[in-house]
């Protein structure tokens, strides 16, 4: 049979202008990695801890309101028992309050039954020393970064850990550079593309679900002022993701780039996550067993010096430590090792992912 029509052909669809062109790549990444049964679960596992942290925007948002009946009454016990061991000042400055349970019982609540979280102490103290506006400011932030460090911090771990392996190393064993470059694609959109795949997905778990946080608690609240001193919140959250997405999807990446088989960097990505996270933990155990401290060790253990050095081992710890930094509750001089370190593995990831796409074209 003959073949007609041979030859170029007019392109009857929509076209797209050359700064979208890494889009492409992304949607159809999304769309392959959407299918899959594992990462559809992720995704909905991921979302099952907002339920927990909404009931804290409910609670906190109630006893900021001097609204305590609200309060369990065990908590309700446990405060004031709290309250009486206090100094004569700040115990009277408590119960002399207008509201049954304002900002200073609240930092009482915090400092009682979450002692041993970080960065729950300059969260009371914060409360103490605020007004009312800015407590409400201190605790969302507190809320958040903890959203973003605890629940989802772990979820990253896995939902990258099966999307991004085989992003590249598929292309390399596949040959498909040769389909990529062969169109009006260059090295910088190809990778554009790729590293949008996993970071949709992860701020699918992170910002959506914070985001939809944040507007429970405007909603929640007596009135729409309460926007005015919580509007830096959000950009706290897109920073904080931003701080989550680069470093996480390079690294991830990167172990793409350098093998044909995404077995072998799936298991690099995992080994890289978990590895330098369980050495900072041995030290943290170490010391802990040193002072006779139970298993459930101390936040004061974590602040050392000592252990705060071996902490830049952990990709987990020095994002966290940033993203301290971000929502607040710690300084630049705190974070400043953290950050550059996740800076140095961003670049020298993106530098490795650069000359390995770059190798098809110098063949």
């Amino acid at each position: 049979m003959p073949v007609n029509h041979l030859g170029y052909r007019p392109w009857k669809e929509k076209l797209t202008g050359s700064l979208t062109r890494w889009w492409c790549i992304s949607s159809s990444g999304i769309s392959l990695a959407q299918k899959s049964a594992l990462v559809k679960r992720m995704l909905f596992a991921a979302w099952l801890p907002v339920l927990y942290w909404g009931v804290g925007f409910f609670f906190i948002g109630q006893a900021l309101e001097g609204k305590s009946e609200f309060l369990p009454a065990t908590l309700q016990e446990d405060v004031r028992q709290y309250i009486d061991q206090m100094p004569g000042k700040k115990r009277e400055k408590i119960r002399e309050a207008e509201k049954g349970a304002n900002r200073l019982v609240v930092a009482a609540l915090l400092k009682q039954h979450f002692k041993r979280i970080p960065q729950v102490g300059r969260l009371a103290d914060g409360l103490e020393s605020g007004d009312e506006s800015t407590a409400r400011n201190r605790i969302w932030c507190w809320l958040m970064m903890s959203f973003f460090r605890y629940p989802q911090g772990l979820m990253i771990l896995f939902l990258v850990g099966a999307i991004a392996p085989s992003l590249i190393s598929r292309d390399i064993r596949s040959r498909a550079f040769l389909l990529y470059f062969s169109r009006p694609i260059g090295k910088t959109e190809y990778l554009l593309g790729k590293f949008f795949i996993p970071a949709t997905f992860i701020a699918l778990v992170t910002t959506l679900p914070a985001i939809a946080l944040y507007v429970f608690g405007v909603l929640m609240s007596p009135d729409l002022t309460v926007i005015l001193s919580t509007w830096d919140v959000p950009l706290r959250i897109l920073l904080g993701t931003v701080v989550l997405v680069v470093p996480t999807v390079s690294v991830a990446l990167m172990f793409s780039s350098l093998t044909q088989e995404s077995r072998f960097a799936s298991f690099s990505w995992f080994a890289f996550f978990t590895l330098g996270h369980a050495a900072w933990l041995a030290v943290v155990f170490s010391h802990a067993l040193r002072q006779g401290g139970a298993i459930p060790f101390k936040v004061d253990i974590m602040e050392k010096a000592e252990v705060k050095r071996w902490g830049l081992l952990s990709l987990y710890n020095n994002i966290g430590e940033v993203q301290g930094w971000v929502f607040g509750f710690s300084t630049l001089s705190d974070a400043w090792a953290g950050l550059l370190v996740l800076v140095l593995i961003t670049v020298v990831s993106l530098a490795v992912i650069y000359r390995q796409i770059s190798s098809p074209m110098r063949v």
